[in-house]
């Protein structure tokens, strides 16, 4: 074929080029054609209102004319090789355009283009918000909307809003969040032509790294029978999502992803058959423990083993029947009434409601079924007689006396509609088994002695309960032991003196005591106190003989010591150690005479603050306070006694050496003094301005004057703090002259939250608010404050205030008379709140949160 078609297309060819050789030569004309369009004019869709635009592309010889018509009628005009319509309306949809293109060689009709005119606009509305979502550190989060509005809609997803680059369609998934993701806010604007419409917020909660999971009860070993499924389940914990595969003899199960499995009906060959879980997630996985599969033979059918039995009740009774069985569980129970199924009537056993005359007679049958078959008991009748009659006692127990080691019987007469029931009680106490009319007891003890008996006999018509009948045990004696001797005692002349002694013996046991061998007139109890002891009684044995029926036994002997009359209370100390403010301080009083053991307390004047003195004589504490406080105490022997002591003195410095001071000054000092001696001290701000990290300034003590808010100009460091310290045995005292207009005397506020001044310790200040400072001491913003063994008085807020402060020490500071409204206050607001010490809004100055 392919050379028949060389040889054909050969010959024209030769034709053609010998023939018209001459006229294609000289011929210089382009080919003509007629038009062939290259692009159909396509189908457009607008809403009402808009325009459309149709467009075709052709070829062919120029020039080329074009003629739009609209369902086959030339539209005037529309002559270009595009043709844009006017506003659309609902008439113009689904009309058809199409486009002639012409020339001279020929003309072409377009394929048809059709107009789709859709309602107008409708802005977006969000029916579905995007929600919030939580995930691990590591994990992408997913967020989606739905919303409603005329299409095209357009999306732009926000964080923080802030808008994500490519964010742009219904959903939007996060990359792998870290823990800086936590908190932001999720948001998409969608919008079309007719507006737009901003989603509420969706909250990303990023947790911390996954827990890789682990068990908490493993599955557990099932037994089944042939065709039965089987259950297995796990528990586990781990972050989520937790992922399952239950695995049968380690080979995964398919579809078997939750935390629990059902197996198919089982065979015989699933028996012994292993099951496993692996819990996984994305921090780890865990094998469960194996289960084991137990599958037994397929069922038996069910067999009766014992046959309900004939019932006799009285009219108004129930009668219960119960029938047993075997057979492959589970086995299904109905009973029958004369051979008509009772309804809920589906166990093992069944009770008859409250019966009629009209019942007696019937047949009660029962039907056992299981999967294997069914079985049918014999029939039990059910006699019903006539109302029963209540118990009557007609003979009441007796009491009983015996002999421990004896048993005890009791019995009881009753009359009343069989069958009678009894139950014999000891002390309101049910006995089991003592269940007839009579009742022997088991070998009698002494405890036994006293018990009641009573015995409820009871029937379907009622109970009554017996009399009780008492049991008396007696014991065989025993003669009389000692177990605990007297005691020998020592007292003071007239004291009196106490003997006891304790026995073991059948009861009563009597008592005779003696002394000296002669018995005591009146002296026949186990305990013995003698009257007021004499001298002479020194020396004196005192013994007692126990006795009962069964003989009797003479104590050991016990020896009174009478020592001479103690001289009187007095206190012997005289003079106290001083202290030191802030350090511990203990010193012990003394006393001599009266009666041991002694009790202190405080008589008069007023311990150093923080200082307290115990009943046992110490005076201990920590001092808050420098300076001399006089008081007495007083003490109180074991017979009442007291004594007083003269005025004691304890003295408390401040504890400061001239080694520690690095600065000094004073209410007259001056700037311009050198500060480095107490002879050559500064102005309180010289001072202050003249620090550096580890400088001490010692205050001398007298008045300062604040006139306005003081704000140390320097911070200390970590390792060198500057300390402010009342230097000698004189007070300092600070007051505030300024104006009641709402300042602190002293400010930490360096501005936002960590900042200085910091690193400063003020101690054994005496702080005067004068009725016109707010605060005493006021930190905002600041950390690492120390405020020890400071008074603060006559402030309208608080002695210690802070807030927005971090490591704020305040020790042993005493804050009193705070807390009123200055007469002339240019703002009374500021004294409308007031507390001692007050450690408002913590912040953290480290990674341990809270304030420290």
């Amino acid at each position: 074929m392919n050379r028949w078609a060389l040889v054909l297309l050969a010959i024209p060819l030769a034709i053609v080029n010998s023939g018209c050789s001459g006229m294609v030569s000289g011929s210089t004309s382009a080919v003509q054609g007629a038009p062939s369009i290259t692009a159909q004019p396509t189908g457009q869709t607008v809403t009402v209102g808009q325009t459309a635009t149709f467009t075709v592309a052709a070829t062919g010889t120029a020039p080329l004319s074009y003629q739009w018509r609209k369902n086959g009628v030339a539209i005037a005009g529309m002559t270009s090789s595009s043709y844009t319509i006017p506003a659309a309306t609902t008439a113009d949809n689904g009309a058809q355009f199409t486009v002639v293109l012409s020339n001279s060689v020929g003309s072409v009709t377009s394929s048809v283009a059709m107009l789709t005119v859709s309602a107008a606009s409708v802005a977006p509305s969000i029916t579905t918000q995007p929600a919030s979502q939580t995930v691990t550190a590591g994990q992408t989060a997913m967020f989606s909307m739905t919303a409603t509005g005329t299409a095209p809609l357009t999306y732009q997803w926000k964080k923080n809003s802030v808008a994500i680059a490519g964010a742009t369609s219904s959903g939007y998934t996060t990359p792998a969040t870290t823990s800086s993701d936590n908190g932001a806010q999720f948001t998409v604007v969608v919008s079309n032509v007719a507006g737009s419409s901003t989603s509420s917020a969706a909250t990303l909660t990023v947790s911390a790294a996954a827990v890789a999971p682990s068990i908490t009860m493993q599955p557990a070993n099932q037994t089944v029978t042939a065709g039965q499924t089987a259950m297995f389940s796990v528990a586990a914990t781990g972050t989520a999502p937790l992922a399952y595969q239950w695995n049968k003899n380690n080979v995964a199960i398919g579809g078997a992803n939750s935390s629990s499995y059902a197996t198919p009906a089982t065979t015989s060959s699933d028996n012994g058959a292993r099951f496993t879980v692996v819990v996984s997630n994305v921090a780890g996985s865990t094998t469960s423990s194996a289960a084991t599969l137990s599958v037994s033979a397929a069922a038996v059918a069910p067999s009766i083993t014992i046959q309900p039995a004939n019932q006799t009740v009285t009219t108004g009774q129930t009668a219960m029947f119960s029938v047993a069985a075997t057979g492959t569980a589970p086995l299904a129970y109905q009973w029958n009434k004369n051979n008509v199924a009772i309804g809920g009537a589906n166990s093992s056993s069944y009770a008859t409601p409250a019966t009629t005359s009209s019942d007696n007679g019937r047949q009660f049958t029962v039907i056992v079924s299981n999967a294997a078959g069914s079985a049918t008991s014999s029939a039990a009748m059910l006699t019903v007689s006539a109302a029963a009659v209540a118990p009557s006692v007609t003979m009441q127990p007796a009491s009983q006396t015996v002999t421990a080691g004896q048993t005890a019987s009791f019995s009881v007469a009753a009359t009343g509609t069989a069958p009678l029931t009894y139950q014999w009680k000891k002390n309101n106490v049910a006995i089991s088994g003592a269940t007839s009319s009579a009742y022997t007891t088991a070998a009698t003890t002494s405890s036994d002695n006293g018990a009641q008996f009573t015995v409820v006999v009871s029937n379907a018509a009622g109970s009554v309960t017996s009399s009780a009948a008492k049991l008396s045990v007696n014991a065989v004696a025993v003669a009389p032991s000692i177990t605990a001797q007297p005691v020998s005692q020592t007292v003071t002349a007239g004291q009196p003196a106490s003997f006891s002694v304790t026995a073991a013996g059948t009861a009563p046991l009597s008592y005779q005591w003696n002394k000296n061998g002669a018995a005591i007139n009146g002296a026949t109890s186990s305990t013995y106190t003698t009257a007021a002891t004499t001298p002479a009684d020194n020396g004196v044995q005192f013994t007692v003989d126990v006795g009962n029926t069964a003989g009797s036994v003479t104590s050991a002997g016990a020896t009174l010591t009478v020592n001479a009359a103690s001289s009187p209370l007095q206190i012997t100390i005289t003079q106290l150690p001083g202290g030191s403010m802030a350090s511990s301080y203990n010193a012990a009083l003394s006393a001599s005479g009266g009666s041991a053991p002694y009790t202190w307390s405080l008589l008069s004047g007023a311990l150093p603050n923080g200082l307290s003195v115990n009943i046992g004589g110490t005076i201990s504490g920590t001092p808050i306070l420098a300076g001399s406080f006089s008081f007495t105490v007083q003490v109180q022997d074991a017979k009442g006694a007291t004594a007083s002591s003269p005025s004691l003195t304890i003295t408390i410095s401040n504890g400061l050496l001239a080694s520690d001071c690095t600065l000094y000054a004073s209410p007259s000092g001056s700037s311009g003094n050198s500060g480095t001696s107490p002879s050559s001290p500064k102005s309180f701000s010289g001072a202050a301005s003249a620090t550096g990290p580890g400088s001490v300034v010692c205050l001398l003590g007298g008045t300062y004057s604040f006139s306005s808010t003081f704000s140390p100009p320097v911070s200390g460091t970590p390792s060198s703090w500057i300390v402010y310290k009342a230097y000698g045995d004189s007070p300092v005292y600070i007051n505030y002259t300024g104006a009641p207009d709402g300042q602190v005397m002293f400010r930490f506020n360096g501005g936002s939250f960590p900042s200085n001044p910091a690193y400063l310790e003020f101690r054994n200040l005496n702080l005067d608010g004068q009725g016109n400072a707010l605060d005493g001491f006021y930190c905002s913003g600041s950390h690492h404050l120390r405020f020890i063994g400071n008074s603060v008085s006559n402030t309208g807020g608080s002695g210690v205030s802070t807030i927005h402060c971090d490591y704020i020490t305040a020790d042993h500071n005493l804050v009193s008379h705070n807390g009123y409204i200055p007469s002339n206050a240019s703002n009374v607001s500021w004294w409308s709140w007031t507390s001692g010490i007050s450690l408002n809004s913590s912040q953290w100055f480290d990674t341990y949160s809270g304030l420290h």
